[in-house]
């Protein structure tokens, strides 16, 4: 980002139109509707994946109207960042078709990816927020995403503690958990032979903690990258901004963070398609991302892997492939937990979703990303396997699998009944941070079990 354009976002946070952040979201909220009405966009449960080009354009277009109108509101000055859609399409105009995570042998390219796109998509993967127990125990986790071979990036789990110590936002606990996070993480990836790869963030909630783990010999690299948020929905703030400004300057990738509500401000999977595209525009505009997760979470059981959030995502996806270079990573959030089928069906979904529609993948946040140790590296190997071998698949022919595999975990998805599983602890090895044979047969029988449905993974 050229730094004046960031000095123009600034100007019109502190220039734009006031309103308190409670009149911002109820304007968000009566727009949306309207916009989901006059584009007649109609969410079809029969068809995770919409296979209808003209109502992604129609969510394209209703996303842009929606940022031009509504703005990006700024927390901290409570005026509305606004743009010409001339400025923004030029913007859009300027992003790459391709940028490379990661340094040396373990390099990878992230392509932009188009709808029913024969290559396969890159992942993002790790703890995905999920709470971790600090020390050996975290560093044994990420490296069990990190020797995975399908896997091409390694991103941060949230601690509880550090040196036993709760951690709260903003004390200098905090800070030092942002430090030590990501030298566990190069740890990790050095443990599995790849020293290089892509570590895409460390998970401390102050935006100036972040800063901490910025170190070229024992920390993140600026081949590296860094979660910069927005607030829900289409919101930031100085803080935010702020730490742009800093990224910017040390060269690092910048991720735009979403978590769009699905039957929040939104409403349902129509209106949370169209916020979350206009997120994707805001983070290019406003934050220069190179690449954007979109953490969808049901705002009654905390994943995105239901029929909705699947239609939703997939909508996103293929409104921006159709008409942008944004990079859109599908954050998979799953209700179940380590060492449970229903896990394993849950992300060959979430990848097979995400992949037809041009995304690329990042995950998984098992159980909601609420428990403490349950994720492990063999639940992303699943999403990127099943992501993989859906890379050039049909949207039609996508929906019929999904139509198969969704009733096998549908009646999980409740967070207060769904199978929790076990811990990273209970479920591999610690020495060697490889699954033990339980989990590892589990994965073996749901491969099976997909090949039967007449979805192959090799």
């Amino acid at each position: 980002m050229k730094s004046y354009r960031l000095d123009e976002v600034t100007k019109r946070a502190l220039e734009g139109p006031f309103m308190e952040e409670k009149e911002f979201d109820m304007k968000l909220m009566r727009r949306v509707r309207e916009l989901v009405k006059e584009y007649d966009i109609r969410y079809d449960p029969r068809q995770p994946v919409c296979t209808d080009d003209s109502t992604a354009d129609d969510v394209y277009e209703a996303a842009m109207r929606l940022l031009l109108e509504t703005g990006f509101y700024c927390q901290t000055t409570k005026r509305s960042i606004m743009f010409e859609e001339g400025e923004i399409k030029g913007i859009l105009k300027s992003l790459p078709e391709s940028i490379v995570l990661g340094t040396g042998k373990d390099a990878v390219t992230m392509n932009m990816r188009r709808i029913e796109d024969p290559r396969p998509p890159v992942i993002h993967a790790g703890p995905t927020g999920t709470l971790c127990t600090e020390g050996e125990v975290y560093v044994k986790t990420l490296r069990s995403f990190a020797q995975e071979e399908v896997i091409d990036s390694v991103g941060a789990g949230t601690l509880a503690t550090i040196d036993g110590f709760k951690i709260r936002k903003g004390t200098p606990q905090e800070f030092r958990a942002a430090r030590l996070l990501a030298r566990w993480a190069r740890e990790a990836v050095s443990q599995a032979g790849r020293p290089g790869m892509h570590i895409n963030d460390v998970a401390v909630v102050s935006p100036e903690a972040k800063l901490c783990a910025l170190d070229p010999a024992y920390g993140l690299r600026p081949s590296d990258g860094i979660i910069v948020s927005q607030m829900i929905e289409l919101k930031t703030s100085f803080q935010h901004l702020s730490l742009v400004e800093h990224l910017q300057s040390y060269g690092i990738h910048i991720g735009n963070l979403m978590t769009p509500i699905l039957g929040g401000y939104a409403g349902g999977p129509e209106g949370t398609a169209i916020v979350n595209v206009a997120e994707h525009i805001a983070g290019v505009v406003c934050y220069s991302a190179s690449y954007h997760y979109c953490s969808l979470t049901n705002v009654k059981n905390l994943n995105g892997t239901d029929r909705p959030g699947l239609w939703a995502i997939s909508m996103v996806g293929q409104a921006l492939s159709r008409n942008s270079e944004i990079m859109s990573v599908y954050d998979c959030y799953c209700a179940s937990g380590p060492g449970e089928e229903s896990l394993l069906m849950e992300a060959a979904a979430g990848g097979i979703a995400a992949s037809v529609a041009g995304m690329n993948v990042m995950g998984c946040g098992s159980c909601g990303g609420k428990l403490v140790d349950h994720s492990t590296g063999l639940e992303a190997r699943m999403l990127k396997e099943a992501a993989a071998a859906a890379a050039g698949m049909g949207r039609s022919d996508a929906n019929e699998i999904l139509n198969m595999i969704i009733p096998r975990y549908e009646d999980r998805l409740d967070i207060f009944k769904s199978p929790k599983g076990k811990t990273f602890q209970e479920l591999y090895d610690l020495a060697s941070a490889k699954p033990k044979s339980e989990w590892q047969g589990l994965y073996d029988k749901v491969k099976r079990e997909l090949s039967d449905m007449g979805f192959e993974i090799p």
